[in-house]
């Protein structure tokens, strides 16, 4: 799993106006750290900007994120599986300090990255 620091790329990407998918905030569960946060309670659209970006700075090529699913949090850490344009599937979870852990689901399916918790 690689990991990197999205909390710059979070910070440019709070405070907007909402955007078109809503702009409702989801829960936010306790015990997250503010980055968490901010995070999961995104519009879609902005949550596949900050995963499109943490995939690719993870080194994996993705044109573009197509889909996200929430998965149960990994080790207290939001999780999404994210899939890309061309079909690849990663599981991207968010650390407290705001740094992404990226990893491909094996299987490439968002059926694989469901159940890849």
């Amino acid at each position: 799993m690689r990991m990197l620091a999205v909390a710059p790329l979070l910070l440019a990407g709070c405070g907007g106006p909402p955007d078109s998918e809503g702009g409702r905030e989801a829960p936010s569960p306790a015990g997250l750290t503010r980055v968490q946060r901010d995070v999961v309670a995104m519009a879609d659209g902005r949550r596949r900007g900050v995963l499109l970006r943490a995939i690719r700075d993870g080194g994996q090529d993705c044109q573009g994120v197509t889909l996200t699913l929430r998965q149960p949090d990994a080790d207290g850490r939001p999780t999404w599986a994210a899939r890309c344009q061309e079909g690849s599937v990663y599981q991207v979870s968010i650390g407290g300090d705001g740094r992404a852990e990226v990893a491909a689901v094996a299987g490439g399916s968002a059926a694989a990255a469901a159940t890849a918790n």
